[in-house]
């Protein structure tokens, strides 16, 4: 029964979803579906409780408006609205979670089992154990915000450039919170973080995986954690910690923004090897001409940055000595200008 329900409500969805905010008839659902107009206002109560937001009115019908949860049905409905200019070999397979440890981690023993063909889409509505660069903890609420792997598999004989696909994917990313939130101003902070008004809001990690009978990798795995909504972050995050809204948006609807982030990392997966997005990271970074503490190994550096790169590195002067240098591994331990953000 339960299987059943589950189909008759997806079949609903599926056809809503065709034209979000248009109105279907009830008796043209059931007509088209072959269900009793009963069968469809319990799958549109169901939906509802989902967390899809649906519009009831009286002799027009039922409208989809927004989903409060990723849904993949939702997801792969906007992916294909958006993703027209992809390659057949380009459109992801997508697969929801609702909680699990970490995508990343679950990303890593996927491409461990099996090589794979095209993009993979893994997207949790909650995870237990989600992490970043250096092992860091992301605290990662239910349906507060985006937790996402993005496996991307790796042609033979294509070279990579780790620190510009980190900087490039940081664009990526802002670009497209940007086409939701356009008056936000998002900053980045070397090499993979999202400010928003002097809080983190979000990160990029980018794992390769090293296949040793070819020598070369076979796969790269691009994750990224967004905090959208509000919620209560645990003890010592609070003043590090930022949302990208200050409350609830009941019209936001988590999958048209994960697949606008998609098809952006997507696109910037075949063009970003030229340094087209370095102009832009130029231009949102947070801490050229500034004063940073950098952690390289067991060292630390203190200088002032003075650029970003043509290969995404961090070019500084260090204090100590005056001398110049570009550094490509790395964490910024330290921004004078805001000691909030000791990550």
């Amino acid at each position: 029964m339960e299987k059943q329900e589950r189909s008759t409500k997806d079949r609903v969805l599926a056809i809503l979803l065709t034209q979000p905010g248009v109105y279907f008839s009830g008796d043209s659902l059931a007509q088209v579906l072959n269900l009793s107009r009963e069968s469809i206002w319990k799958a549109v109560r169901s939906l509802k409780v989902d967390g899809h937001q649906i519009a009831s009115r009286k002799k027009a019908g039922y409208a989809y408006l927004s989903s409060r949860q990723v849904d993949p049905l939702v997801l792969k409905q906007w992916l294909h609205l958006l993703d027209s200019d992809l390659a057949e070999n380009q459109q992801p397979k997508v697969r929801v979670f609702e909680q699990i440890d970490s995508t990343q981690a679950y990303a890593k023993d996927l491409v461990a089992k099996q090589p794979l063909t095209k993009p993979t889409l893994l997207v949790a509505r909650e995870q237990s154990g989600g992490y970043g660069r250096q092992g860091r903890a992301f605290y990662s609420p239910k349906d507060r915000g985006l937790y996402v792997s993005l496996v991307m598999p790796v042609a033979v004989g294509t070279r990579l450039a780790p620190s510009l696909l980190t900087t490039s994917a940081a664009v990526a990313l802002v670009q497209g919170l940007q086409v939701f939130f356009p008056a936000a101003p998002f900053q980045l902070k070397w090499v993979n973080d999202l400010i928003l008004h002097r809080r983190k809001i979000g990160g990029v990690i980018t794992e390769g995986i090293f296949d040793f009978e070819s020598q070369q990798y076979s796969a790269v795995i691009l994750g990224f954690a967004i905090n959208l909504m509000p919620g209560a972050f645990p003890d010592g995050l609070e003043s590090k910690a930022g949302t990208v809204l200050t409350n609830d948006a009941n019209n936001l609807d988590l999958n048209s923004v994960l697949a606008q982030l998609v098809v952006n990392l997507l696109k910037m997966a075949t063009t970003y090897q030229d340094g087209a997005y370095l102009p832009a990271y130029r231009e949102r970074s947070l801490l050229i001409g500034h004063t940073i503490t950098v952690k390289v190994g067991t060292d630390e550096k203190t200088g002032i940055v003075t650029g970003i790169s043509d290969q995404g590195g961090l070019m500084m002067t260090e204090n100590a000595t005056g001398q110049q240098e570009t550094l490509y591994a790395g964490e910024v331990t330290k921004v004078k200008l805001l000691e909030n953000l000791n990550l």
